[in-house]
């Protein structure tokens, strides 16, 4: 697959997913993906939970429903850009783009699934996204993709406590 739009809607419609995790157990809200009069035709809401053992921490799934066409459109990599820097806020953590697949706290941002990611933002910090696969499969990416990985471990060590 070449483009980012045949990957999202390899299977039907064009669902975007973004997950976060954090400290912050608070989620958003179907209404706050509605920024500057672009929003989802529908968001399907998750709550990710921890296998025992992982590293305890608030995770959610949001995935949101566009008409195909609407990723075409020049603006639709700010306006994620946007919706990334807005939950990793709400998360107190991190928010992400990705492709569907496994949720498992050890791959989250390792160079394995850096070519499934497409955005990310840590709070405070500028969201970052890329429309383009080639860019996916680089080397530079694949070092932003491995710097949220030691944003995580730092906040997020695993191990047992004290």
């Amino acid at each position: 697959m070449s483009s980012l739009k045949e990957a999202i809607t390899w299977s039907g419609p064009a669902v975007v997913i973004l997950f976060t995790i954090g400290r912050a157990e608070s989620r958003l809200e179907e209404g706050e993906f509605d920024i500057s009069g672009t929003r989802p035709d529908e968001v399907g809401l998750y709550e990710m939970s921890s296998e025992p053992g992982e590293t305890p921490t608030a995770a959610w799934e949001y995935d949101l429903t566009f008409e195909e066409g609407r990723l075409d459109d020049p603006d639709f990599p700010a306006y994620l850009r946007e919706c990334l820097r807005i939950a990793s806020a709400r998360a107190e953590g991190i928010a992400w783009l990705t492709f569907e697949g496994a949720f498992h706290f050890d791959h989250l941002f390792t160079d394995d699934i850096a070519d499934q990611i497409y955005g990310y933002c840590v709070a405070g910090e500028e969201p970052v996204v890329t429309w383009d696969r080639e860019i996916m499969k680089s080397d530079r990416w694949k070092g932003g993709v491995r710097g949220v990985r030691a944003v995580l471990d730092s906040a997020f060590p695993t191990g047992e406590p004290d």
